[in-house]
């Protein structure tokens, strides 16, 4: 028992001292001296805070809630808020899942938050704005087709850069990106939010999409294919396939990709994947 309390103590203070420190502490030092897994795995969880209900069970507020008001403010919002023409944009860190499960949730933040800060800074770098964090992902909006188009190919070029940097720090890094244009409505509130069929397009489109792949539906390809001349240089189009949206239908899709990458499935690609 007495052997019990002074590791409790040891790992108390390894808290405080984490804590207490001033200077920075690095990424892979971080997730290398999680203490709170540490006295998960133990079995000490005697300093882990105890969860248990606020207030007794006869004291709780059974009265239901005023649907009416709900409904009311719902129908109101929607009937209220114009329509707007935007480019909609969703990006997916693969594999985000099984890397939690295999390395820990920790770590798997840190993939995810890193992912995502990737995404954002590429979408302000380029006109756009984050409306919201899927946990390891983005869904972003832009006023033009091109904006979304060159935000997505810095995205793929940072992650293809310091490939093995990021790999060295939390893993191997994959992503998926899906882009469409449409009028979707802007829902007012605490955190802003889109509605509309370009929603569930987008999200569609990113989730079909093979690894490290992005995919512009036949209207962004419409809107940018005149302009792409002056990108010769540095971007490159696949040809139109036809597929399947889950829930949306048939849409033309292309892959874009960074010139000096290539795109997937193309031999110059595969050669540097190989060993990555």
């Amino acid at each position: 028992m007495a052997r019990r309390k002074e590791k409790s103590a040891e790992q108390e203070n390894l808290l405080i001292a984490v804590e207490d420190r001033k200077e920075p502490i690095g990424i892979e030092k971080a997730l290398e001296n999680d203490s709170t897994i540490e006295l998960i795995v133990s079995g000490d969880t005697s300093v882990l805070p105890q969860l248990a209900a606020a207030r007794p069970a006869n004291q709780l507020d059974t009265t239901p809630l005023d649907l009416d008001a709900i409904i009311e403010d719902v129908a109101r919002v929607i009937a209220t808020t114009p329509d707007h023409y935007k480019c909609i944009m969703f990006t997916d860190l693969v594999g985000s899942t099984q890397y939690k499960r295999e390395m820990g949730h920790t770590k798997g933040f840190m993939r995810n938050r890193m992912f995502c800060d990737i995404c954002e800074q590429a979408v302000i770098k380029n006109n756009g704005v984050v409306v919201k964090r899927l946990g390891d992902g983005v869904m972003a909006v832009f006023e033009t087709a091109m904006d979304s188009v060159l935000a997505a190919m810095l995205m793929v070029s940072s992650l293809e850069v310091d490939r093995k940097k990021l790999k060295k720090i939390v893993g191997t890094m994959d992503c998926r990106i899906g882009i469409t244009c449409g009028y979707v409505k802007e829902i007012p509130g605490a955190t802003k939010d889109y509605i509309g069929h370009a929603m569930d397009k987008g999200a569609r489109i990113e989730g079909i999409a093979k690894t490290n792949q992005v995919l512009i539906d036949e209207i962004v390809y419409g809107l940018i294919h005149t302009k792409i001349r002056d990108y010769s240089d540095d971007m490159v189009i696949g040809p139109p396939r036809n597929l399947t949206l889950k829930g949306v239908g048939v849409s033309t899709l292309y892959e874009v990709s960074p010139k000096t990458r290539g795109l997937v499935g193309s031999l110059g690609y595969k050669l540097r994947h190989l060993f990555s």
